[in-house]
């Protein structure tokens, strides 16, 4: 059960009250479907109290003469996870060309789906995909990135036409799965603006107001996912922040209330970057770059769980790429999305119970701490949009956390579930203080060009 673990019971008060508060129903998580070498990531998904998974369709990617193989591959690992107790939903990035050799696998790139015979032989290679996944739960469109084309020419539009023929083929071919639509990057497909301009975070949430009230789209067999933007993620805060701009939040609760009547489900959130990746694109350094750091979010995690919550979200979606870095974040969401009353503190506390011996887990408290202080994403948003520093007591420095974690014991008798042995992960903070002494705390890329301020 959520906040259990291998015979470690949390009997908070805090805990106890959030039984008669809200849970959101779904807790999710967008992840590489582990292979049987990493079988224990799903023990510790579920463990931390994740009830709903989402796996990409990597088709896209695989040589066709090879598809029946990955499909069948996939189908097990899909397989796997329902046993466990998953919901399991695959995501369609829709925008991939089919990659055709000479190598097995690779990178065929995007195709604009204003290419008929394009766009005919994408759906056609979709539909081989759904008929070879009768398992999954429910297949979910995704709307950009990619998306749209990269000429400008599309509109909103051929995003929802594109999507109604991929719901029509689940319908066909999986007629028990459910379907969604996943608005990420939809302002691709209205211009092709750039990511790191407001233009871009402005259209994306008046595109997705246009799908999701289009008639006949969204409703009962089809819900939908925010990706949440302007309610946390660093770049486009910067954007409008470049601007003196407030940015729009969408959707809202009204928004969401009236879909609610309309019978869509599910409406998920979906802050992607949030846990895991950073925001590869503008945060410096990022897990992408450093093949995984661990880092801490717990306060940033906890408020868009709770603005989702506020919204009346069914449920959250985070992302995890790097599992054994991000097993904190990764726990952390789930735990909040379950109990509204849980702090960070309390997170990392707890985290720290399953890590360090009894005598050291409250040096590793003050040290994930520091570590969440020092966070990439803290450091690459605004100003104005920073929480306060969790106390962390006396420790000023990197190097004085250094000292400290030196004196923090791995847990002999650790849950077995966690994604890799404690002293393992003490090593890596090791790394990321490291890094933090070094100065590489994390912020925008360095590449990036603020925009022009308005005139006054």
């Amino acid at each position: 059960m959520p906040g259990t673990m291998h015979g470690i019971q949390d009997t908070s008060n805090a805990a106890q009250q959030s039984k008669q508060l809200h849970r959101l129903e779904i807790t999710g998580l967008y992840v590489t479907p582990p292979d049987s070498t990493h079988g224990h990531y799903l023990d510790f998904y579920r463990a931390c109290g994740y009830n709903y998974l989402e796996f990409c369709e990597l088709g896209w990617s695989i040589r066709p003469d090879q598809h029946f193989s990955y499909y069948a591959d996939l189908a097990s690992r899909i397989a796997s996870a329902k046993k466990r107790g998953f919901a399991v939903w695959i995501l369609l990035l829709a925008g991939m060309r089919q990659w055709k050799g000479p190598e097995t696998k690779g990178d065929p790139g995007t195709f604009s789906a204003l290419e008929k015979d394009a766009l005919e032989e994408r759906l056609s290679y979709i539909r081989r995909a759904v008929r070879s996944l009768p398992q999954a739960d429910g297949f979910v469109f995704f709307a950009g990135d990619p998306g749209g084309d990269r000429q400008g020419r599309s509109t909103i539009r051929d995003c929802i036409s594109f999507a109604q023929r991929v719901h029509e083929i689940v319908r066909q071919e999986a007629p028990h799965a459910g379907f969604a639509i996943n608005l990420w990057a939809v302002a691709e497909w209205a211009g092709y603006p750039s990511a790191f301009s407001a233009e871009f975070w402005r259209k994306q949430p008046q595109l997705s107001r246009i799908v999701a009230e289009e008639p006949g789209l969204l409703g009962p067999g089809c819900g939908v996912s925010f990706s949440l933007d302007s309610y946390y993620r660093s770049l486009a805060l910067t954007c409008f922040s470049d601007l003196r701009e407030t940015p729009p939040l969408y959707p809202t609760a009204s928004d969401l209330a009236h879909l609610r009547k309309r019978g869509v489900a599910p409406v998920l959130g979906w802050p992607y970057f949030l846990v895991d990746e950073c925001d590869d694109g503008f945060v410096t350094p990022n897990n992408v770059a450093t093949g995984g750091q661990s880092q801490s979010e717990t306060r940033y995690i906890h408020d868009i769980i709770q603005r989702g919550r506020d919204l009346g979200l069914d449920g959250m979606v985070a992302n995890a790429a790097y599992v054994e870095a991000e097993q904190l974040n990764i726990y952390a969401f789930a735990q909040m999305c379950h109990n509204p009353r849980l702090t960070p503190a309390d997170v990392l506390d707890r985290y720290a119970r399953f890590v360090a011996t009894s005598s050291t887990r409250r040096a590793l408290s003050r040290v994930l701490r520091f570590i969440e202080n020092h966070s990439s994403w803290h450091n690459s948003l605004p100003p104005a949009y920073r929480l306060p520093d969790l106390d962390c007591g006396d420790l000023n420095s990197a190097e004085q956390a250094l000292t400290l974690l030196d004196s923090v014991r791995p847990r002999p008798n650790a849950p077995d579930l966690l994604p890799e042995p404690p002293a393992t992960y003490l090593q890596r903070l090791k790394r990321r203080l490291q890094a933090i002494a070094a100065g590489n705390v994390g912020g925008p890329n360095p590449h990036y060009v603020p925009q022009s301020r308005p005139a006054r």
